[in-house]
């Protein structure tokens, strides 16, 4: 049943409020014993009474800013938090705001309209088709598909709220499209490409998935069908998967190599080989390293449609965090989908909220001692666009940086993302909820003006939070949702699950910021030349470009002119946002959403298009939608650690600051907290989402960094004792995280250890940040989760089945069995031994498919098409 049609209680600020129902957990034991805040550095040393005998204060209040995965996780975890070691209550009330009139994360999907013609009968229209089938179900906008090798955590939460996913076949399909002119500029869509001037090629890369055992699939490129009388077709698409299979083979070799030496982020940096001491771009590592082309024009367009942004975006990623992904899901990692699709996960995650505000824009953050609507003190105040205040302890953004910036500065942006539109809406939902096809659903709506740290005093209350923020660039994307088969192939034969296209005037290793730092180094070294002739010394050149005139060239050279300028020179983004889509030097990924969702049937195609390079057909088109997708560079990279640390310093000044009341002897005992004077407002709110973790912005950051935030707020809040996982029943996320969260205390301790102990030898500072430290360890962190996950799901099938004895012998026979497997499997000659044998198997079955469909018989019977 949808959020919407749920009992609600509407309230007086027009929002919306979801009755929480009451639930009793049972008590299991915590990682944390009651003399844990003493571990943590509390005030418990410094006063005479023990913690257990300070009045527990009232509930914390904290705000959580959007709804996407990140709101909705930091806000679930946050409201099932109990306080007094958890013995008592629910201990923290959260209140959830979203502007839109539903759920963020899925607020651009849509129920699919059927065509047949008993649904159209029974909807009062006459349009029916009375040779198609029946269809019911739902398309998630954007496509949420994930790889559990990269996404543990998400993969644990979904697990803990009873979401069933499913795995896709990873078949592909790379073409080229031509373009027969150059579009003709109109006024209202400058930038559009009609029908019938594009021209799909024939994949020149296409894969199918072959079976080779109960849990492992291959996936193998396709081979066309040998013609004695034409063979130079066969020979070059056979030459060019030689290369892109040479190539991928030492992409593996090298990403596994410095991923289990924990050296991810030295990639590049040998001055030995090609390396600068810098950290090295994606295009650095692919033009250096001397890739083939057959290679670059499959796996650019791949990694451009993962991360979805252009390619000139794509090249300045850095590569360890590109080959950090090719690392931990290739070759065996299989894409996975949420079976039931994304509105059962904001259901499910909303549950336990309190309050949740729908239509509800905070415009800006100010400090107050009393808030409008009561006698509560609150140390930080939310005003939203309503002009309602209303008083919480913490505050949590979980919007897009660019968007978080804006609300701390004060400031709107110029023009926001235009609202999607359907052209079949769900039943009962009125037709005002959606906005209409406009002109700005076929060209780039107006880039908001983003802030720039320049423009901000350095006394302002949220100046650093800024100032990091405003480092994380976006590119703006659109995802249409339509039934235009001319986006796939012509053949039917060649379309697969996701289909990637790319204009043949494209280019795929265009980076605007190497070529102008190129260009201006070029400059300076021949004005030093010259001046060298003419005077006999060097000196500076005057006229070498300030910070500010490198990035407007930059910006220029990408096609942007903000007339925002970057505090840093090298910045190669200094216009946080752009946009992809219309950029055409873009992957054109089509989705079909067939393959992966069966109650669509399959008499229509329903496809899902991201960053089109030309529009489909009008009558074709079911909705439109905008979305900003943060993206990575070396400054961004820098960005996350900025924020993390001073997330960190917030903890420590917050934590410092509840301590010294608690040491009072005369606390107030229902007194909320409030701000001392080593601590100020800009201490209580906090960030979350896919930006604020390393690694490729992805729904697997937007759990983490909610995490990191619930176990920020459960440290500097001593006095609300608030406990984790004492009280969480078995299944849930903050059960199931503990073995995690008791090593992410661990690591942090033995970090802090070894920093120290740096610092009295006089020793080189070892690099602690959360980047280093994510690209030393994630992967063996994810291994290590699903061993755990393993272990508990093995002790939970013994408790099930300790009634049938003999079921219980024979589950324990096959876990020996399994563990003695898994002991094997550790090795790591073993596993490459294991590999091969896999692929063996998948070549025979590739091979014969081949020779099936040479003699112009149907092979996709053999492979998973």
């Amino acid at each position: 049943m949808s959020l919407l049609n749920s009992p609600t209680v509407p309230s007086t600020d027009g929002s919306i409020h979801t009755n929480t129902a009451s639930y009793k957990h049972p008590v299991g034991d915590d990682l944390l014993s009651p003399t844990e805040p003493h571990q943590h550095g509390t005030a418990n040393s410094h006063h005479s009474h023990p913690l257990t005998e300070i009045p527990l204060k009232q509930k914390l209040r904290v705000a959580v800013v959007g709804s996407g995965l990140a709101g909705l996780t930091v806000a679930h975890i946050l409201s099932s938090l109990h306080s007094d070691n958890g013995q008592g209550g629910v201990g923290i009330e959260v209140e959830l705001f979203e502007k839109a009139h539903k759920l963020g994360m899925d607020a651009a999907s849509l129920s699919v309209t059927c065509p047949c013609q008993k649904c159209a009968l029974a909807a009062g229209r006459d349009d029916g088709d009375p040779n198609h089938e029946h269809v019911e179900g739902r398309m998630d906008v954007p496509m949420r598909s994930f790889f559990p090798e990269y996404y543990p955590n998400l993969v644990r939460l979904y697990r803990s709220i009873d979401i069933k996913f499913h795995d896709a076949d990873n078949t592909l399909a790379c073409f080229d499209v031509t373009f027969d002119s150059k579009p003709v500029p109109l006024a209202s869509d400058p930038v559009s490409r009609l029908n019938h001037d594009v021209n799909i090629g024939a994949p020149y890369l296409s894969s199918r998935s072959y079976k080779v055992s109960k849990d492992h699939t291959i996936t193998l490129p396709d081979l066309p069908p040998l013609s004695v009388f034409n063979p130079y077709p066969f020979g070059r698409r056979l030459l060019g998967y030689y290369r892109i299979a040479r190539d991928y083979v030492r992409m593996l070799m090298v990403s596994k190599e410095f991923m289990t030496e924990g050296r991810m982020m030295e990639i590049g940096k040998d001055r030995s080989e090609w390396g600068n001491g810098r950290q090295a771009s994606l295009r650095e590592f692919l033009v250096n390293g001397r890739y083939s082309h057959d290679f670059a024009a499959f796996f650019v367009p791949l990694f451009a449609c993962v991360c979805t942004c252009s390619f000139e975006r794509m090249m300045e990623y850095p590569a360890c965090v590109v080959l950090e992904y090719v690392a931990r899901c290739m070759p065996f990692g299989r894409m996975q989908f949420v079976s039931s699709g994304v509105r059962e996960v904001t259901e499910n995650l909303s549950k336990n909220i309190s309050k949740i505000h729908y239509n509800t824009m905070i415009e800006k953050i100010i400090e107050a001692d009393v808030v409008a609507d009561g006698d509560k003190k609150a140390p930080i105040i939310l005003v939203d666009s309503n002009g309602v205040r209303r008083g919480f302890d913490h505050v949590i953004f979980a919007t897009q940086a660019n968007q978080a910036a804006t609300t701390l500065a004060g400031q709107k942006a110029s023009k926001p993302l235009p609202r999607p539109y359907v052209t079949s809406r769900e039943e009962g939902e009125d037709e005002s909820n959606f906005g209409r096809m406009e002109e700005h659903d076929r060209t780039d709506p107006e880039t908001p003006r983003d802030i720039s740290p320049e423009s901000i005093l350095k006394n302002h209350p949220f100046y650093n939070q800024i100032k990091i923020l405003s480092k994380f660039p976006y590119e703006r994307t659109q995802v249409v949702c339509h039934t235009d088969t001319s986006f796939l192939p012509k053949d039917p034969s060649a379309w697969r699950l996701l289909n990637i296209a790319k204009a043949t005037d494209a280019d795929i290793l265009a980076s605007p910021f190497d070529r102008v730092t190129a260009e201006l180094k070029q400059q300076e070294q021949e004005q030093e030349k010259e001046q060298q002739q003419s005077i006999g010394f060097s000196i500076r050149p005057f006229f070498f470009p300030k910070s500010n005139e490198l990035n407007q060239r930059i910006n220029k050279a990408m096609g942007h002119d903000s007339g925002i300028s970057s505090p840093e020179p090298h910045s190669g983004s200094s216009t946080p946002t752009s946009t992809a889509s219309q950029s055409h030097n873009s992957a054109m990924a089509t989705h079909i959403m067939n393959n992966t969702a069966q109650s669509l049937g399959t008499t229509t195609k329903f496809l899902q298009t991201t960053n089109p390079i030309f529009q489909p057909r009008p009558d074709t088109v079911i909705s439109s939608a905008w979305f900003e997708r943060a993206v990575v560079n070396p400054e961004s990279m820098k960005a996350v650690d900025e924020l993390y640390q001073q997330m960190e310093k917030q903890t420590d000044r917050l934590l410092a600051a509840n301590s010294a009341s608690l040491s009072a002897p005369f606390s107030p005992p229902s007194s909320p907290s409030s701000p001392s004077s080593s601590s100020s407002i800009s201490d209580r709110v906090w960030f979350v989402g896919s930006y604020a973790y390393p690694g490729i912005p992805l729904l697997e950051g937007c759990v983490v960094s909610a995490v990191q935030v619930m176990e920020r707020i459960i440290e500097a809040e001593p006095s609300h004792r608030l406990a984790p996982s004492v009280t969480a029943p078995k299944e849930s996320f903050l059960k199931r995280d503990a073995p995690m969260r008791e090593r992410r205390l661990r690591r942090k301790k033995e970090a802090t250890v070894k920093e120290n102990k740096s610092m009295e030898d006089d020793k080189e500072d070892i690099d602690n940040s959360i980047s280093a430290t994510y690209f030393r360890t994630a992967w063996k962190d994810t291994l290590e989760d699903e061993r755990i996950w393993e272990e508990q799901e093995k002790a939970r099938q013994v408790q099930e089945e300790e009634a049938a004895e003999e079921e219980t012998r024979i589950q324990s026979k096959k876990g020996h069995f399994l563990s003695a497997v898994g002991s094997w499997t550790n090795n790591v000659y073993v596993e490459v031994a294991f590999m091969l044998l896999l692929y063996i198997a998948a070549i025979v079955q590739w091979l014969m498919v081949f020779m099936i469909e040479s003699a112009g018989f149907d092979g996709s019977r053999w492979a998973l098409a």
